[in-house]
């Protein structure tokens, strides 16, 4: 009888500790099916800008809109707020801190400065917080998932490059005068589209064909592309003019034409960005070129990178994704925006 007793005891554990193991079994699953292909249920992405005055950062945060506005559509609980830093690294710096606070899902930064913002990324990271970077980056690559944005150093050398054609069609005698107009110091746009500029011009300076007669900051703004321009006219004849974005180009044209000259004859300008107003000075001539990167593609990418990193713990192969750009003069004004301002799949990116 005892010996029974034992054996029906057995048999009774054993099915017990069968029915432990299968429910620690199927809620790991449970446990894992969750964490790993659910998204939480509220996603949060804080958008920081520049400067929301210019309109190129107008054109990213409305790509970054659409992202969100089609991930609505498939049922994704998400919103963003943006944030416009004003050209200034500390203001960003604390609205950057203040998303970490608030717990924030990811960001997306369009920086200010190349470092100065890095300690702000650092507490987002510390606190497990993703970012992307977009349109120009960090010193620091470990303190965001991906960069995405144009390679500025080749598209200012596409830039350089159409500056060279126009004076040889022009006719204009050598050595051909040439000021160049950059940007914030400090932002990687800025550096690289200078490298870019120096690395097809310094080759015409060396064999005497081009002379650099003023080179200054005016950092990416209209109003200061206008003064600096007007006080190098004031002292010199000026053939070209080559500018790191659109708005200095803008304000040099009106230097130009307030100094009593022609655009795209006297002085041919070539630009960087094909925002509207630039688009416009093409068609009217007083414009030679300019080059269209994919600000749009830069925010819709920049917050689908987000979204599969949150959702589906997704992270790019590669450290930059590269967006395209565009050489615009007359002969594609009215085509060229096909390319660079529609959404497109994130490269690399899974589907669904």
């Amino acid at each position: 009888m005892k010996r029974r007793g034992y054996k029906a005891l057995s048999t009774t554990a054993l099915i017990a500790i069968i029915v432990i193991i299968a429910i620690i079994i199927i809620g790991g699953v449970v446990y894992y099916i969750t964490t790993q292909q659910q998204a939480p249920s509220k996603i949060k992405i804080g958008l920081f800008i520049s400067n929301l005055g210019n309109p190129y950062f107008v054109a990213l945060r409305d790509g970054a809109q659409a992202a969100v506005n089609e991930l609505k559509n498939k049922g994704v609980d998400i919103e963003m707020e943006d944030f416009d830093a004003k050209d200034d690294p500390n203001l960003q710096t604390t609205q950057i801190e203040t998303a970490v606070g608030q717990g924030f899902s990811a960001l997306v930064v369009n920086p200010v400065h190349v470092e100065a913002i890095q300690p702000a990324l650092q507490k987002a990271k510390d606190a497990g917080i993703p970012v992307i970077t977009t349109d120009r980056d960090v010193a620091d690559h470990t303190l965001r998932i991906v960069f995405i944005g144009t390679d500025n150093v080749a598209g200012a050398e596409q830039a350089a490059k159409m500056l060279i054609k126009a004076l040889k069609e022009s006719g204009k005698p050598t050595p051909w005068k040439v000021v160049i107009l950059n940007g914030i110091p400090g932002t990687t746009a800025a550096e690289d589209r200078k490298k870019g500029f120096h690395n097809i011009l310094d080759q015409y300076v060396a064999n005497g064909t081009v002379t650099i007669v003023a080179e200054e900051v005016a950092n990416f703004r209209r109003d200061e592309g206008l003064t600096k321009m007007e006080s190098i006219l004031a002292a010199q004849t000026v053939d070209a003019v080559i500018a790191a974005n659109d708005e200095m180009a803008l304000g040099a044209i009106q230097a130009i034409e307030g100094a009593g000259l022609t655009p795209g004859k006297d002085v041919i300008v070539v630009g960087y960005d094909a925002i509207p107003d630039a688009v416009q000075a093409i068609k009217d001539g007083k414009m030679y070129a300019t080059i269209a990167q994919s600000p749009f593609l830069q925010g819709y990418w920049g917050v689908y990178a987000a979204y599969y990193h949150i959702a589906k713990n997704w992270s790019p192969s590669e450290d930059w994704i590269p967006t395209p750009t565009v050489v615009v003069t007359k002969a594609n004004v009215d085509t060229f925006e096909q390319e660079v301002k529609s959404p497109k799949p994130l490269p690399g990116a899974p589907s669904g």
